[in-house]
């Protein structure tokens, strides 16, 4: 019998006396998303109740659904709801609830998105899809991506030959046809993960752009003149203009630096690519933040330290969980933090900024920042409230030292160093195939990785074929040089002289500097040259060294004609004239570099002074020369004369 029933007489199936609902597990799962769809929708289906006395009824089909309206409606409104009345006992509708829940087929992932897909292309907007099915913005985002796949990738995982991940992957290819060509050639390979369908669009696994991206925002950086190919599910995605993405990334941070010095009253800010290698070790000021909470504050605070036990004392470990509540409560003290600092505490302290894994904001508070070695560092350094740096003498020696490079810029200037070499060793193919046995013999082939994952790896397809019975078949087809050609290039492409470390910024040490030595030096420089991003390196190291480019380059005068001017300007005029003079960074010079500045040549060697007394000498020498040649003259002719002697 069909009925309306007040909301507030309808009771829950567990909690009818007989317990007549069969779901335990996922009762209150996703009943936010139910109730918004049921507020667009309306209620389709009724509920089926069994009469529960006292003008009551238990739900014995559609509980979830009694939960969605409890949350539009309220607990106790007498808002009517469509039921379905049985006049069953309890363990009949037990058997009600049993069969529905077993038998209710969800529909595959694959059938939801292309319904969603549907959707958008009958004019729903995201806004409304959300809205309708309980979603949030990017859930509706995913969903379309996926809905909007080629058919043969839907059909693939529909048919379980792709797992959900790997179609996420495939989001990032252009179009059909992309994702197509993409897909057949990964399966006939036996690659279908995620790790090589990103690698096939050209994407570096070791990147950080997405957490670069979200933190400067993809609308902002599409307003820039950037495209960006959204990852949907992993963040970790594509975009066309590496510096631009750079360049507005450093930009925020400055302002975050002008932020803490002026409005928060720190003596100094930096980002963190800009202080030397050594700021790690620098001391820093601890401070107890619990003590600065306030009443709210703390009682949050006693709130999530209670959870995170209550979770980690939980028989079933949820690290995730765990780690949200942790992530959450560092949250918290990291916005106290900057209050626990007083005034005068923070006119001598600084602060070191930099990008989170997530894309967020890092501040590191307190940080206590060693008197500048040379007047080189202390013009680089970031503005502290108006004071110059003392500078200090080096204590391992009276001599200054240099400016620090960035750890970033030591890893892109060692990355260029081996695409140069990379280039110069393909040209000579006895050097090339000697480093490649060297590498395989060697314990410790610093620099090459002869299993060919080098740096080079990526862009290498020697024979076409991924399967190893494949590639021997087409190896044991080529004539012997061919087969050298080709280990020529494998010696290429195992070159890796990147550097991570900003301790480790002698790129030329050990077998990198031994490698490139070998290589003939007009073909490495020219390599290096063409290499070497100025534009990268000019924007990224201080104003000294870009002063020191100009006078190796240009000379000493023009340099101090620059001295006065911005380090944007500075940087800007050496990369308008110091590379066309073939000038390269002292991380890049090899033995043979014939860059300025230019060596100074051998003096000509000094013509002896001539005195009175050596003028003597000599003319005596002569003269006793002479008399002994006479002497020989007259002695052999004395020995022509001579009668000879009868036998």
């Amino acid at each position: 019998m069909d009925l309306q029933i007040p909301l507030n007489k309808l009771k829950f199936g567990h909690e009818d006396g007989e317990g007549i609902n069969a779901r335990i597990a996922g009762r209150d799962a996703r009943i936010a998303e139910l109730a918004a769809n049921l507020h667009a929708q309306g209620q389709i289906e009724n509920l089926i109740v069994k009469d529960a006395g006292d003008g009551f009824y238990s739900v014995a089909n559609g509980n979830r659904r009694l939960a969605a309206f409890r949350m539009i409606w309220g607990k106790d409104s007498e808002q009517l709801v469509n039921c379905t009345l049985h006049n069953v006992d309890g363990a009949k509708a037990f058997e009600f609830s049993l069969v529905t829940a077993i038998t209710a087929e969800q529909l595959h992932p694959v059938d939801q998105y292309e319904a969603f897909a549907k959707l958008e292309a009958r004019g729903k907007t995201n806004d409304e899809i959300a809205q309708q099915y309980g979603m949030g913005e990017k859930q509706v985002k995913q969903a379309l991506a996926l809905g909007r796949l080629s058919p043969v990738i839907r059909d693939a995982w529909r048919a379980g030959e792709i797992k959900a991940e790997v179609a996420q992957a495939f989001t990032l290819a252009a179009d059909h046809k992309s994702q197509d060509r993409l897909y057949k050639k990964l399966s006939k390979e036996n690659d279908l993960d995620r790790h090589h369908i990103r690698a096939e669009l050209g994407v570096k696994g070791h990147e950080d752009v997405g957490s670069l991206v979200n933190f400067v925002g993809i609308e902002a950086y599409r307003l820039r003149g950037g495209a960006v190919t959204e990852d949907l599910f992993k963040e970790q995605h594509i975009v066309s203009d590496d510096v631009l993405l750079k360049a507005m990334v450093g930009e925020r941070l400055a302002k975050e630096c002008d932020r803490l010095v002026v409005e928060q009253g720190w003596q100094w800010a930096a980002v963190e690519e800009d202080l030397p290698k050594s700021w790690r070790s620098w001391p820093t000021t601890r401070v107890d933040v619990s003590k600065f909470f306030t009443e709210q504050e703390a009682a949050e605070a006693k709130r999530l330290h209670k959870l995170e036990e209550d979770l980690e004392n939980e028989p079933g470990y949820d690290w995730d969980a765990i780690q949200r509540v942790s992530s959450e409560l560092g949250r918290l003290e990291a916005a106290v933090l900057p209050r626990a600092f007083t005034d005068k505490q923070k006119a001598k302290l600084g602060c070191m900024v930099a990008v989170d894994d997530d894309g967020g904001l890092e501040i590191q508070y307190g940080i206590s920042r060693p008197p500048a070695t040379t007047k080189s560092e202390a013009a680089a350094r970031p503005p502290t409230a108006g004071e110059s740096p003392e500078i200090k003498a080096s204590s391992k020696s009276g001599k200054p030292a240099e400016p620090d490079l960035s750890q970033a810029l030591i890893q892109r200037l060692s990355t260029q160093l081996t695409s140069a070499a990379h280039t110069a060793l393909n040209q000579d193919q006895d050097l090339a195939i000697s480093v490649l046995l060297a590498g395989l013999a060697s314990s410790a082939p610093d620099g090459i990785r002869v299993n060919v994952t080098g740096m080079g790896a990526g862009k290498l397809d020697l024979l076409g074929a991924r399967k190893f019975a494949d590639a021997l078949e087409l190896a044991r087809a080529l004539k012997p040089a061919e087969r050298i050609g080709l280990l020529v290039l494998v010696a290429g492409a195992a070159l890796d002289f990147q550097r991570y470390s900003s301790n480790d910024d002698n790129l030329l040490k050990g077998n990198p500097g031994l490698i490139c030595e070998a290589i003939k030096p007009d073909a490495m420089n020219a390599a290096l040259r063409g290499a070497f991003d100025a534009k990268d390196y000019f924007n990224s190291v201080p104003k000294a060294l870009c002063l020191a480019a100009i006078k190796e380059a240009i000379g000493a005068d023009i340099a101090r004609q620059q001295e006065k001017k911005k380090g944007p300007e500075i940087a800007a005029f050496a990369l308008a004239n110091v590379p066309s003079t073939g000038w390269l960074p002292p991380q890049l010079r090899i033995k043979g570099y014939d860059g300025p500045p230019a060596k100074p040549k051998a003096a000509a060697a000094a013509k002896p002074q001539i005195t009175a007394a050596a003028v003597r000498k000599a003319k005596a020498e002569r003269e006793t020369k002479r008399a002994a040649n006479a002497q020989k003259r007259v002695a052999k002719a004395a020995a022509k004369r001579a009668p000879k002697k009868k036998r």
